[in-house]
């Protein structure tokens, strides 16, 4: 197996705090297709080097993996974020959706982009982890950036190859937000008037309930949403599980194939206890280095009348590197 061609810092936009960028690995394989990672980091920490092994993985999958930056929220003085916030963070900061704009405008960047780097423009699916995973969700099911909603219209703005479609095929979240609304469900920390979703977000839900609903993945599934693979932990402390609970049962009613790993004993970012995280350069290890972790799967395949099933997975493996490379080659090969 030949490792990847590796580019990284390719700057794909100039916003006002920064520049943005991404590192692309292509597997020696004609036109394979695309992995966009989004990283986690609770919208506010991390740099896109928090991937799980991205040579590794695109070399053993035969995708390409893009792993980008987004703008990190901003944190003014007294905004009871102080432990997440990293002022030596080389990220440059927005707000949101200026998270989500760069996600999307990374995607587009990417398909105008493809016949340079030699990876398939029209396969390409979205990868996101905690914050990321929202991020990756939001991407998926919401084409255009500009149809976010009402509450952000005048906050999105399309400048990078705004003519390029930001839609993708597939996406796949590990423990993931995918209803802001579930703050009960969230983090001690992220549920304070002064913690980090009401930062997020503008103010508290009471203020901008429509901001806190167009923020949600769970509110743009459609019967046209690309199919997904969730990923989360029953125990997780972060994000609650019932997020990924309700996101599959909205796919689920809206006739969108997907599938739900729920792992009984894990934490957030795969471990047992919160403070073991080290983040997601290591989740996929933690992952695949005990297989036997007891898990409940559950898959929405859907058959149109006098069709056949097609469904996304074949022998269900467990929760891993071979599920996630099972479900790419069922959506994006």
């Amino acid at each position: 197996m030949s490792d990847p061609t590796i580019h990284q810092g390719i700057p794909y936009a100039d916003r006002e705090s920064g520049e943005m960028k991404l590192d692309l690995y292509v597997p020696e394989r004609e036109n394979p297709p695309l992995v966009v990672y989004v990283h986690g980091g609770g919208w506010i920490a991390a740099t896109r080097s928090n991937i799980p092994d991205p040579a590794k993985y695109a070399a053993e999958w035969g995708c390409a993996i893009a792993s980008v930056s987004y703008r990190l929220q901003e944190a003014p003085d007294g905004a009871g974020v102080e432990e997440m916030y990293d002022p030596d963070n080389p990220t440059p900061r927005g707000s949101f959706p200026d998270h989500f704009v760069d996600v999307k405008a990374a995607i587009r960047w990417l398909r105008a982009h493809a016949e340079d780097y030699g990876y398939d423009a029209d396969q390409i699916a979205a990868w996101g982890s905690s914050a990321g995973g929202h991020l990756a969700l939001l991407a998926g099911v919401v084409d255009d950036v500009t149809d976010l909603g009402d509450a952000f219209a005048d906050e999105v703005e399309k400048t990078v190859a705004p003519a390029e479609s930001g839609a993708v095929q597939a996406v796949i979240s590990w423990y993931g937000a995918t209803d802001f609304r579930l703050i009960e469900d969230m983090s001690d920390e992220a549920q304070d008037d002064d913690g980090l979703i009401p930062l997020l977000l503008g103010g508290p839900q009471s203020e901008h309930p429509e901001r806190w609903a167009q923020a949600s993945p769970v509110t743009h599934v459609t019967p046209e949403s690309p199919p997904a693979l969730l990923m989360h932990g029953r125990k997780d402390e972060v994000v609650a599980v019932e997020h990924s609970r309700q996101f599959f049962d909205a796919l689920e009613n809206a006739g969108v194939d997907a599938v739900f790993y729920e792992l009984h004993d894990l934490n957030h970012v795969w471990v047992e206890r919160v403070e073991e995280i080290e983040g997601e350069r290591v989740a996929m290890d933690l992952l695949a280095a005990d297989p036997t972790h007891a898990q409940s799967v559950y898959e929405a395949t859907h058959v149109e009348e006098g069709g056949s099933p097609d469904r996304l997975f074949g022998d269900l493996p467990p929760a891993g590197p071979e599920a996630i490379l099972e479900f790419l080659e069922r959506t994006i090969k």
